[in-house]
């Protein structure tokens, strides 16, 4: 089993709520997240990946709750293979909401409300992440 760890991203500001979602070079709308470096605790491997694709640095990453979502890709050694994999989110509210990206792996982002993310974000999973987290929030 693969498994990854990533950021859903909150800014607040005046009242509202945005979720930073990223336009990976795939083409899909999603949260940042990738593979961790030998070593790394989850929370370091998702801080380093939201650093490296984002630029963004000064975030607060929250332990609980833990958002995950499974599920089966291609395999990267034999695209005729797959691979369960499984990614675990942890919430982050962003201080400083500037995104510096990372053009190796991210096309484009978006600071986006809830509805706006939710007519985005392009797999059902990240739908369902995006709305734990909005319940977690209270926004939901």
């Amino acid at each position: 089993m693969e498994r990854s760890f990533g950021v859903i991203p909150v800014y607040r500001k005046d009242g509202q709520t945005y979720f930073l979602i990223i336009r990976h070079n795939s083409g899909h709308w999603a949260f940042p997240k990738g593979h961790p470096e030998p070593g790394e605790s989850e929370m370091e491997a998702a801080r380093r990946e939201l650093r490296e694709e984002t630029g963004i640095r000064d975030v607060t990453l929250y332990p609980e709750p833990v958002f995950e979502e499974s599920y089966t890709k291609a395999a990267w050694h034999d695209p005729r293979q797959t691979v369960a994999k499984t990614v675990r989110y942890f919430l982050g509210i962003v201080h400083d909401p500037h995104v510096h990206l990372q053009a190796a792996e991210v096309q484009d982002y978006k600071w986006a409300t809830y509805d706006e993310a939710r007519a985005i974000i392009t797999y059902d999973a990240s739908r369902r992440l995006l709305e734990e987290a909005a319940q977690a929030l209270k926004l939901r």
